[in-house]
């Protein structure tokens, strides 16, 4: 891959900047079209929680969260699919085969090996499978419901050492083989994306036309990375890789059939190849970036999701433990939810629902004072939405359990001397 019009090399920080502009954080979206918003920036995480809401009013403040949840729930021209590495996402419906066929197929491979300890056989296992499938043809059914009326015999606990790594009975794995299979889907019960009550739909229901298994995966790849490079570059094909959940073979395969054709970047202090599509290098040389950009985004963004690497990318290294949640107070690569000055991160924010506003934290020293101001302005904005729209914020899903940290108020022991007192709005 070359490229003749790229001589010289150009700073990360462009690179963020022109992110952010591409991802519509520094202006909004030029339509109230939520629908082609997400076709702009690429799918939307969506884990049962109020990040597709935050995110989508970060690139549009006009949002009304109820047209989004029609788009979703009643129009079905968004669909909510388990999709790369196991993530749950807003994908635009004629995508859907993509999704499904690129997903991480966690549970086969854990079955698989898992075969001689489970107190079920490959036959039973169809058995039961054919029976959910079954009973989901008169309607969806929660989990619950399922299990009232599958033959009990087919329903198995299984032991300790398989509950540590995921596999908690015969029927839950059994819904996590068919997911993976594209044959049932999870939806909300209530038809709102924060709601973490759920129950289980045939996709030949929802999507009577994706059939992702006719979909060649070498083909499955090449839509995405066009995607992904569209609203993410300039990236590194490991980025690509890694957010798919896919190995960086294939997606180096995947790279050479990308029409318009990728071509490299160099970058500042860095032997790492960025790739940007060919479509889009006079414009992405030619960007001003505007002073004073900056917007709140939610846990898991895609701006900040949508990058393998964080530290020393959007964060300094002497902030690296501050934007990230925590495990059992061990700190994994998942953004919080994020202030975005000029392509970088310079502190996180929360929703106190005892105030009903919005706590934010600040770890840049050098931000001037013009910006707090701007910054606080922008944190009532947030509040007001939250306020009118939301009623209140879950920064995380369902399945995220009691030890992982993703606020401020949790994780501000861990910060050591850089800990500061919460900036309230």
């Amino acid at each position: 891959m070359t490229s003749s019009k790229v001589k010289k090399p150009v700073a990360l920080a462009h690179i963020n900047s022109w992110r952010m502009h591409r991802q519509f954080l520094d202006h909004p979206f030029p339509s109230k079209n939520i629908f082609e918003l997400i076709r702009a920036v690429g799918w939307i995480y969506s884990p049962g929680c109020s990040t597709p809401y935050l995110s989508l009013w970060a690139r549009n403040p006009a949002l009304k969260t109820a047209e989004l949840d029609k788009l979703v729930f009643d129009d079905h021209k968004l669909i909510q699919l388990e999709t790369l590495r196991g993530c749950t996402m807003l994908v635009p419906r004629d995508q859907a085969n993509v999704a499904l066929r690129i997903r991480t197929r966690t549970f086969t491979e854990l079955s698989k090996q898992a075969r001689q300890q489970m107190p079920i056989s490959d036959l039973e296992m169809e058995k039961l499978k054919s029976e959910i499938l079954d009973a989901l043809h008169s309607g969806p059914r929660t989990t619950d419901q399922l299990q009232r009326s599958i033959p009990g015999h087919l329903v198995k606990d299984f032991s300790p050492e398989l509950k540590r790594i995921g596999l908690i009975n015969s029927l839950v794995l059994a819904i996590n083989l068919l997911k993976e299979e594209g044959k049932i889907l999870k939806r909300q019960t209530k038809k709102r994306l924060d709601s973490t009550e759920y129950y289980n739909v045939l996709t030949s229901s929802l999507i009577p036309d994706a059939d992702p298994f006719d979909l060649r995966m070498e083909e499955a790849c090449i839509q995405l990375m066009t995607q992904y490079f569209r609203a993410e570059s300039p990236a590194r094909i490991r980025d690509f890789a890694w957010w798919a959940g896919i190995n960086v073979t294939d997606a180096m395969k995947a790279a050479s059939e990308v029409k318009p054709k990728l071509v490299p970047i160099l970058v500042e202090n860095t032997k790492d190849e960025y790739l940007i599509s060919e479509s889009d290098v006079d414009a992405f040389l030619n960007f001003k970036a505007p002073e004073g950009a900056l917007n709140f985004i939610p846990y898991r963004d895609t701006y900040l999701k949508g990058q393998r690497e964080v530290v020393d990318r959007f964060v300094p290294a002497e902030h690296a433990d501050k934007p990230f949640s925590r495990w059992k107070g061990k700190l994994i690569n998942d953004p919080l939810a994020t202030i975005i000055f000029n392509g970088r991160v310079v502190g996180v924010w929360e929703w106190s629902d005892e105030d009903e506003e919005v706590d934010l934290l600040l770890f840049d020293s050098s931000i001037p004072k013009s910006v707090e101001k701007a910054i606080h302005k922008r944190a009532g904005e947030l509040a007001n939405f939250i306020r009118t729209h939301l009623g209140e914020v879950r920064l995380q899903g369902s399945d995220y359990g009691p030890h992982q940290m993703t606020g401020i108020h949790d994780l501000k022991e861990f910060w050591g001397k850089g800990a500061q007192v919460d900036v309230r709005v």
